[in-house]
């Protein structure tokens, strides 16, 4: 199995009583699975839990139902291969 780490950049801010998180943050996001690529890393169901646990790891501690935050819109992707 691939490990990949995914860089995400915010491509807006965001603001919440939750969050902040500002245009140009940057959060790497590691994914253990095969078939995860930046167009489907949102959108794939096998990856639901750990996109979750990725992201609390970074301080983003939103449910999966956020879709402001679990959003291919909402960052840039960058995918890297380790």
């Amino acid at each position: 199995m691939n490990i990949l780490t995914n860089i995400l950049t915010a491509t807006h801010d965001i603001n919440s009583p939750k969050l902040d998180i500002n245009k140009g943050d940057r959060y790497e996001i590691h994914i253990n699975m095969t078939g995860i690529n930046p167009n489907n890393l949102f959108s794939s169901s096998r990856c639901k839990d750990a996109l979750i646990q990725q992201f609390r790891n970074n301080g983003i501690d939103v449910p999966y139902s956020d879709k402001g935050i679990y959003n291919h819109g909402t960052w840039k992707i960058d995918m890297q291969k380790w």
